[in-house]
């Protein structure tokens, strides 16, 4: 590359390339700040579990398991 004008636009490219950059980026940037949303949630969840009295809390359920034949 000579100079900066002819990276930035590459051979008349640079708008899908950029574009293509840019796009993928907002992606990412989503699903990491959805997944850090879900996180804070479920963590807000099970402190109020945690918290709650023990008449309030579901029970574990037990899982039925059949025996092989």
């Amino acid at each position: 590359m000579s100079s900066w004008h002819e990276f930035i636009f590459m051979g008349k490219h640079g708008a899908f390339v950029w574009s293509s950059y840019f796009m993928t980026l907002v992606v990412l940037l989503g699903l990491f700040i959805g997944f850090r949303m879900m996180l804070k949630s479920l963590k807000k969840q099970v402190e109020v579990a945690a918290v709650a009295p023990d008449s309030k809390k579901q029970k574990a359920r037990k899982l039925k398991v059949s025996q092989p034949d």
